[in-house]
């Protein structure tokens, strides 16, 4: 194999790897950004001159290469990878391979077969390029990180409070060249699996969230950052689509879980988001109302298992204020302690029974279906429940209140 010669910049080692190679060739950063190509002559496909005029790889074409596996296999591979022509968006055949460092892309290396297929040696020849081309690319993620720092000290600052005058939050977000849409929201996403999937499942959301915006149903993707296990995104929306925030909220959120499902199986992926708000000095109060849902889905996970919005949190939105007033107050249930002794006693299951029973609000067969019991086992059950715990389970006054406190003795676990 021929000797690459130095190079003065990217765009000259992609002209030196066309000589190699004899068909066109484009560099790109992490996210699709061109930075480099080749001259190229007649044969060169709709998507090279789209991307270059551009300076970006189209989303639809991403969003195809990424439904085909071909973006994946770039993350997880330093090998050169083949991709068939799609003619339905003007793509021919292409070699691509990326720059990394480790785990870690930085750029891509694209090949059109235009003149010639490649062949075992030209793959040396691009395997080497991208180690050439590592430097180059390390220097440009350098700036692209402090930018990105910049952002999520914004964001940072959003969420806390701690930027709260409107005019001052427009002003930083015009220096940053963020858009702050008219309608956004907050989304909070926690995965519940081991490290080494956590870490190939941030590589994903990153991707994903950088480059396919359009594959999501919020028209804007403002901001986003991960913290712990959790990612969090401000999403928004324009004004006349306010309406459809909540929609949207719940098909983001079905859409990544059913991503990270089909890449990484079934991980249990929790996920919660708070109120549309209009005003940027808000959006720390759709991520408070988020943060509690997300709350009282880990404290209640049977009951919360269908909600994830703060709007569908029902009477289990007083749980936390609930909380802080018994313990202001000193208060006790004394009817459900009365319950709790018994069944201690007597090995019973009378707190279980008027859970189900309050669950299914009173009706008697579904609750005798759910507790896998004969009817008269459980109106047996009933009996003793009214008279150990001294209930009048007639009074609805008395059933919200017992209602309210299960719940609430659960959530205090």
């Amino acid at each position: 194999m021929e000797p690459f010669e130095e190079f003065s910049d990217l765009m000259e080692l992609a002209d030196m790897i066309t000589e190699r190679v004899g068909n066109p060739i484009t560099i790109e950063d992490m996210n699709h950004h061109v930075i480099a190509y080749s001259t190229h002559g007649d044969m060169t496909d709709p998507v090279r001159i789209q991307t270059i005029m551009n300076r970006k790889v189209p989303e639809e074409v991403l969003i195809r290469f990424w439904k085909d596996g071909i973006i994946q296999a770039l993350m997880h591979s330093d090998e050169p990878v083949r991709i068939p022509a799609v003619k339905e968006v003007g793509l021919n055949n292409r070699i691509a391979v990326s720059i990394r460092r480790g785990h870690e892309v930085f750029g891509y290396i694209w090949v059109q077969e235009a003149v010639r297929p490649l062949d075992e040696k030209d793959f040396e020849v691009l395997k080497r390029a991208a180690r050439l081309a590592l430097p180059r690319l390390l220097h440009r993620k350098d700036r692209h990180t402090k930018q990105e720092e910049k952002r999520k000290q914004f964001f940072w600052q959003l969420l806390s409070r701690s930027a709260n005058e409107s005019v001052d939050i427009e002003k930083m977000a015009l220096q940053l060249r963020l858009h702050l849409p008219p309608v956004m929201v907050v989304l909070i996403l926690e995965a519940h699996c081991p490290d080494t999937k956590w870490n190939s499942m941030q590589k994903e959301l990153a991707y994903l969230l950088g480059n396919l915006g359009e594959f999501f149903p919020f028209r804007h993707l403002t901001l986003w950052t991960f913290d712990d296990r959790q990612l969090l995104v401000l999403a928004g929306l324009d004004q006349w689509e306010q309406k459809k925030a909540e929609e949207a909220s719940r098909t983001f959120i079905h859409q990544l879980r059913r991503r990270l499902t089909r890449q990484f199986g079934s991980e249990t992926m929790v996920a919660a988001y708070g109120e549309p708000v209009t005003s940027p000095s808000e959006i720390w109060l759709s991520y408070q109302q988020a943060l509690e849902v997300m709350q009282i889905k880990k404290a209640l996970p049977d009951e919360m298992k269908m909600i994830e919005g703060y709007q569908e949190l029902g009477v289990y939105r007083l749980l936390p204020k609930l909380k802080q007033w018994n313990q202001q107050m000193k208060y006790r249930n004394l009817k459900l302690e009365r319950l709790l002794t018994y069944d201690k006693e007597n090995q019973g299951n009378l707190l279980e029974t008027l859970e189900a029973f309050l669950d299914n609000t009173g009706k008697a067969n579904q609750t005798a279906q759910q507790l896998h019991i004969h009817p008269n086992t459980l109106g047996y059950r009933l009996k003793r429940i009214c008279e150990v715990g001294d209930i009048d389970l007639n009074n609805p006054n008395e059933r919200i209140m017992l209602f309210l406190d299960i719940k609430l003795r659960k959530y205090n676990v």
